[in-house]
């Protein structure tokens, strides 16, 4: 495991992002089908109840589904588990209806019913993406250049 102070700079050394995770939020109950429905809604006059039913099962746009990368690699780290914990924030951070989080003394707080990971929705983590790392200079290219 690494220590914060590591991780801070291993991402500050590395510029090119080491693995990503793709995630997406599925929505169980009829609670958070209508917390996320209803913050899908920009403006105008509240839609009938099945039609924000509706929306709130088919997340199709950021922050139900999305990537998160990871500019280090440490492999005794949990990564399913950081990638849903981001993906949490990303909604925090978005507005939606129900979902509380907490970063560094900041809370993001709803005001409407709490929706909890597991019982209201969850995550669903893709499998890891590894990026392709540019290749290190050898003293062999620098007299080729």
């Amino acid at each position: 495991m690494m220590f914060a102070f590591e991780k801070e700079i291993a991402e500050r050394e590395m510029l090119t992002p080491v693995c990503s995770y793709s995630y997406q939020v599925i929505s169980i109950s009829d609670q958070a089908k209508l917390n996320f429905g209803l913050s899908l809604k920009k403006r105008g006059p509240i839609e009938k109840l099945v039609d924000l039913f509706k929306k709130g099962e088919k997340l199709n746009d950021y922050p139900f589904v999305g990537q998160i990368t990871f500019f280090h690699d440490d492999l005794n780290e949990k990564r399913i588990e950081e990638t849903k914990e981001l993906a949490q924030l990303n909604m925090a951070r978005y507005g939606i209806k129900g979902i509380n989080y907490t970063e560094n003394g900041f809370n993001y707080v709803s005001f409407n019913a709490s929706l909890r990971e597991g019982k209201d929705y969850k995550i669903k983590v893709g499998e890891k993406i590894i990026h392709e790392q540019p290749r290190k200079l050898t003293f062999d290219d620098i007299k080729v250049l």
